[in-house]
């Protein structure tokens, strides 16, 4: 990534709403993998295809290509799959992939925004689960998010967000892979504070104070 990105070990990067400063990405290890995939019936490995779109987030493809390496390394032999992202999603959509590299964007700034999206059980009525394209579902973790998001008291909503989410990195049921570090380029008399957002709006350009 050159630079413009950081190892996850969450779905929102620290001190987001919701999220544990003490939370750290996964270190690569070949020996304890293999341990895990013997342990879990495949001591010979498996194959699967990783789908990505190729376009729409910053080296999608490039990163997906490391990671089926990564994968291979350990037994689980990788091929990526590389579409354009309107066939990506659609393929998506369809649980056509066992596994697919993509993006999220908080808009709320917390928590329970990509919980809700990403890794609730699918729940119409309710609102949950709309882009977990993955299946995954646990009980407890819905059970959390759900108290959360009906609670008001900033400090109980926090700390219901943040079981909440180690739930699920504690089942690997997503793997945050990095957040990307946005960029602006602009002329050196002018500055502009980064958003979250990554939105770049003129009426925030500002002239640098002049200096002699």
């Amino acid at each position: 990534m050159e630079g413009v990105a950081l190892p996850a070990g969450d779905f929102l990067p620290s001190p987001a709403f919701g999220t544990s400063k003490d939370t750290a990405p996964d270190r690569f290890d070949v020996t304890a993998a293999r341990t895990l995939l013997s342990g879990a019936g495949y001591p010979n490995g498996f194959s699967l295809t990783l789908g990505t779109p190729n376009g729409r987030y910053i080296n999608d493809l490039k990163v997906a290509q490391a990671v089926a390496s990564m994968w291979s390394r350990i037994g689980i032999k990788t091929e990526v799959e590389a579409t354009a992202p309107p066939v990506f999603f659609k393929n998506r959509d369809e649980f056509r992939y066992s596994a697919y590299l993509a993006g999220w964007g908080s808009d709320s700034g917390e928590m329970s925004n990509p919980l809700r999206a990403l890794a609730a059980t699918p729940n119409r009525e309710k609102g949950m689960g709309g882009t977990n394209r993955g299946r995954y579902s646990n009980p407890a973790m819905d059970a959390k998010l759900e108290e959360a998001m009906r609670t008001v008291n900033d400090a109980k909503r926090e700390a219901l967000l943040q079981e909440a989410s180690r739930l699920v990195i504690a089942d690997y049921g997503l793997l945050p892979l990095h957040f990307e570090l946005s960029v602006w380029a602009m002329r050196r008399d002018l500055t502009y504070a980064g958003r979250a957002d990554q939105a770049t709006l003129a009426q925030f350009v500002q002239l640098k104070s002049a200096t002699r």
